[in-house]
């Protein structure tokens, strides 16, 4: 065999192991680098996904309280509006109850716009990990004192918490609220209503996403 002949077998031998362990290196670090800037990506659609639908139910939730507290109404003469605390999980949220007139017709034979109970309260999730903010709308009825919270629907999920303020004619702030019992407040309704509503943040528990809205009442008789 010529010299010729062994330098053509040489060259045709191929890559040598040094050579594709050194291009699997390399393909590696590309690779790893595609899954970090695609994890990355992902991650962040997620957390925008869920911060979008943080503020549309938070938008709801605010919009509908408004509608129905600018909706005050008279009962018997009186306004009756009552605001209460409980705990859950050692944790404290406000309950609101008050006659209005922006019942939602669920049913054929409902119409809208009657007056009637309206309720706000907090309560656990059936799976243990996070608070919902419900509401109860019972048309036609009178508030009973000691009723429990039960029924209606969610309009805002992951509550971290729930606040009210009260103002009276003078101005001045209260953390509560109860025209039927009361003596400064028997018969009469605030003037405005402060809500502050934080929503759970996933990435950082001690910072959650907070909202907050003052609700002027029709109070005038």
């Amino acid at each position: 065999m010529t010299n010729q002949h062994i330098k053509n077998n040489i060259d045709s031998k191929g890559f040598t192991l040094v050579e594709i362990l050194i291009a699997i290196l390399i393909l590696g670090i590309v690779l790893s680098t595609v899954y970090a800037a695609y994890s990355s990506t992902i991650k962040n659609v997620r957390e925008i996904e869920y911060q979008n639908n943080l503020y549309k139910m938070a938008r709801i939730a605010m919009d509908r309280m408004i509608k129905d507290l600018s909706s005050l109404q008279l009962s018997s003469g009186v306004f009756d509006l009552r605001a209460g605390k409980k705990t859950l999980s050692s944790r404290e949220f406000y309950s609101l109850s008050f006659f209005s007139a922006a019942h939602l017709a669920f049913g054929e034979n409902e119409s809208e716009g009657r007056p009637g109970t309206i309720s706000y309260y907090v309560q656990e999730d059936e799976d243990g990990d996070g608070f919902s903010l419900w509401r109860t709308d019972l048309p036609g009825a009178k508030l009973s004192p000691g009723k429990k919270d039960s029924g209606g629907f969610v309009v805002c999920k992951n509550v971290d918490s729930w606040r009210l303020r009260f103002y009276d004619a003078t101005g001045r702030e209260s953390e509560s609220w109860d025209s039927s019992f009361s003596p400064l407040q028997k018969g009469k309704a605030p003037v405005a209503v402060k809500i502050e509503l934080a929503l759970v943040n996933i990435n950082d528990k001690d910072k959650p996403y907070k909202f907050m809205t003052k609700v002027f009442l029709p109070v005038r008789k």
